[in-house]
């Protein structure tokens, strides 16, 4: 991986090398998150799809992105959120908190905003986002566990979102949500326990 994220860094103006043990950690990480939902995948198949520019390259870099945070090593951020952006078209920041089991589908446009807490098994599709009401304000969301998020939908708040719940694709979500919670939306919210 050291490798891949050298040849990555070139395409960055100015870019400062990263130390091997962030990019092991990161890559140690993306497949724990990996295998939560596709068990069977080895780790060589993992680092083919990272390197391969598939799914898993978005959440590897969310990872290393995210060590390096928990590293105060502040001046090399810049440069992943970067990679993030233009290889995978993805606006996620690095001071979330996103439990193992994290996924993204087809990540064009999604963005997942400052300071949320997300659960583990989290997934999410292309488009979605999760964010503030307003700018620089607040505490982010707080989604539990094996929430999957479908494409275009969107948290907007400091909401609750409870375990086991399905985001239905181009559905806006305003409210806290119960566990095990279906949500869709032609013309107003439906809500069905599943």
């Amino acid at each position: 991986m050291k490798d891949f994220v050298k040849f990555l860094l070139t395409k960055v103006y100015q870019f400062k090398a990263i130390d091997e043990k962030y990019i092991q950690s990161a890559f140690e990480l993306t497949v724990i998150d990996v295998n939560y939902h596709f068990p069977d995948l080895a780790r060589e198949e993992i680092k083919d799809r990272i390197t391969t520019n598939s799914n898993e390259l978005g959440v590897f870099l969310f990872r290393l992105g995210n060590v390096l945070h928990k590293n105060d090593q502040e001046d090399l951020k810049p440069q992943i959120h970067w990679l993030l952006k233009e290889l995978c078209s993805c606006e996620i920041y690095f001071n979330n908190e996103i439990g193992e089991g994290f996924y993204i589908v087809h990540g064009e446009g999604t963005v997942i905003g400052s300071r949320n807490k997300i659960g583990k098994g989290f997934k999410i599709h292309h488009g979605c986002t999760i964010g503030h009401k307003k700018n620089g304000g607040g505490n982010g969301n707080t989604i539990s566990d094996n929430v999957t998020m479908y494409c275009n939908s969107s948290i907007i708040g400091e909401l609750t979102i409870g375990d086991n719940v399905i985001i239905g694709g181009h559905t806006m979500i305003i409210n806290n949500i119960p566990d095990n919670s279906l949500i869709t939306q032609k013309g107003e919210l439906l809500i069905r326990q599943i």
